[in-house]
């Protein structure tokens, strides 16, 4: 490990670093995704590695957009968190991480099953849970 590595720099798969990942950014969805990381006391490996583990796990990560989410059951907060936990009975959609185009995001969406809520914490802004019915986000797709 580099010394100016974190723990977040670790390969997301045996033959790809996260310098390699990383490298050439700007101000893209992907650098946002990982100044979430750095900060947060999370690791993006991890976190990455849980959701491969998860059949109904949604991982994208480009320039454009990342997200990260699961299904979950909604009054089961405490394990929203837990990336590699899938419930069959699931009532919602928990974003762990969106970074990027929303509208993109949005689109992204509406192609995923639909289940009755979309759930998310806003970290730094508030400890609290946010809960939206998922037709609410899927009626502002043009938007």
């Amino acid at each position: 490990m580099h010394a100016n590595e974190d723990k977040n720099t670790a390969p997301l798969l045996p033959c790809i670093k996260k310098q390699a990942i990383f490298r050439n950014m700007s101000t893209d969805s992907r650098t946002e995704a990982y100044l979430y990381y750095r900060d947060s006391g999370r690791n993006l490996i991890d976190d990455v590695n849980a959701l491969l583990c998860n059949p109904r796990g949604v991982l994208v990560f480009t320039p454009e957009l990342v997200v990260l989410m699961k299904p979950v059951l909604l009054q089961e907060e405490l394990l929203w968190g837990e990336l590699a936990d899938n419930p069959a009975d699931a009532d919602a959609w928990y974003v762990h991480l969106l970074a990027g185009n929303v509208a993109l995001a949005r689109r992204l969406a509406a192609t995923l099953p639909p289940l009755e809520w979309l759930c998310f914490q806003r970290g730094r802004r508030s400890n609290q849970p946010h809960i939206y019915r998922w037709e609410q986000l899927l009626l502002n797709t043009n938007n």
